[in-house]
Order: C-alpha cells, then structure tokens, then sequence
C-alpha cells in the first residue's frame, strides 16, 4: 500500500501524545516514515506503550514528559530531542485540558490553568 505521505526520517514532536486524538497522530506520522517524539503529562505508562508500538512499526520513537505550559519543562523537553534527533522537523500542538464546568462557573484558577494548556502550552 502507497504511503499518503512520506515523512521518511522526519522528526516529530507531538504534544499530549499518550492517548486520544495524540495517540491517533502519532502513529499517522510514525506509519508515513516519521520518527515521533511522544510528549506526555500524566500518561506515562500509555506513552511508554505507544512508544513500544511506534517502535515495532519502523519509527524511532521516544516518550518525554513535560508541562507544556512549564517554560523550562518545555525547554529541557527540546534540548533532550536535539540531543537524541537533532532537529525537529514537525511539531503538532496537540496537548490540551478541560475543566468540565461553564466558564460561568469555572473558578479563575480552573480558567487560567485551561488558558496555559490549551493556548500557551508548547
């Protein structure tokens, strides 16, 4: 079967990659020859077991946990991918929280913490 892309030796970082819609993206990228960097929060035994697939098809891949909204978390997240790829070729903001509530609701605190994530992260 054809590739839809060719991202061969391409090098991604996919933010909030453990699970969901991440996960999806991940192996999409790691399928068309990319290598994938998986960026996770909370989810690392779902990381380390999307790197075991992404690995088994072809990619290189890495898990890296980092605070997208953590200036520093962030910093050290990339200088570890230069360190181990290089570059990065392709970056998908893709990390993203909810707080179930209206934001008639929602306490300042919940809103900021939706806002850092979802519009300041990576």
């Amino acid at each position: 079967m054809e590739k839809f892309m060719d991202l061969t030796n391409k090098v991604a970082l996919v933010t909030g990659a453990s699970r969901g819609i991440g996960r999806e993206i991940a192996l999409t990228l790691a399928k068309a020859g990319s290598n994938v960097v998986v960026n996770y929060s909370k989810s690392e035994k779902q990381a380390k077991e999307l790197v075991d697939k992404l690995n088994f098809l072809g990619s290189k891949a890495i898990a890296i946990r980092a605070d997208v909204h953590a200036e520093d978390q962030v910093i050290e997240m990339i200088n570890k991918i230069v360190l181990e790829f290089k570059t990065i070729d392709i970056l998908v903001n893709n990390a993203g929280i909810t707080k179930d509530s209206l934001i008639a609701r929602m306490s300042i605190s919940d809103w900021e913490d939706v806002l850092n994530v979802c519009l300041k992260g990576a």
